[in-house]
């Protein structure tokens, strides 16, 4: 009388060949994907980080009904909202927002209506006591070539994101 053997449970040795082939594959396959996400994902997260300090400044010109600054220093890489009028007692240092641009992101430059496109100097959007902001346009640039437009409408309130550098039309921003 001959017992089963247990040992019969096991892969072989092309069996497990075949698997770890098709692994190199998919991640061969997956990394070029996966770093091209990385490299340009940081210019979207500065996007997104920037139109929330849009809107921010918004509200706090609307909450103070207060004109508000919101100031790009170019040597600190830096966005910095502050009232307009520095001595205004209703601003506190709970109100101070900015926001540090990582050194993969930069400014390209800037179009408003009034000052046409700008490339250097210290930048400033200005939002009236209401909330809005004149007609902007900001280019952003990554290191890789990359290139990102907001554009601020004056009475919507919202931040239209382009994934490529946008020419600014007068005509546009009324239609």
């Amino acid at each position: 009388m001959r017992l089963p053997s247990l040992n019969n449970r096991a892969f072989t040795l092309l069996e497990l060949v075949v698997v770890m082939v098709l692994i190199a594959l998919t991640i061969s396959l997956a990394v070029p994907k996966i770093s091209n996400f990385l490299y340009t994902d940081q210019l979207k997260v500065a996007v997104r980080k920037l139109v929330g300090l849009i809107n921010e400044s918004s509200q706090l010109a609307q909450r103070y009904q207060a004109p508000y600054l919101l100031k790009y220093i170019v040597s600190e890489r830096r966005f910095v909202v502050e009232p307009e009028q520095k001595d205004d007692e209703r601003y506190s240092a709970k109100d101070a927002r900015s926001l540090r641009l990582t050194e993969s992101v930069a400014i390209k430059d800037f179009w408003s209506w009034y000052g046409g496109t700008r490339s250097s100097e210290e930048f400033v959007i200005r939002f009236n006591k209401n909330g809005y902001v004149e007609p902007t346009v900001i280019h952003l640039r990554e290191e890789g070539g990359q290139e990102m437009s907001m554009v601020l409408s004056p009475f919507l309130g919202k931040v239209q994101v382009v994934g490529s550098y946008v020419t600014p039309d007068k005509d546009a921003f009324f239609q």
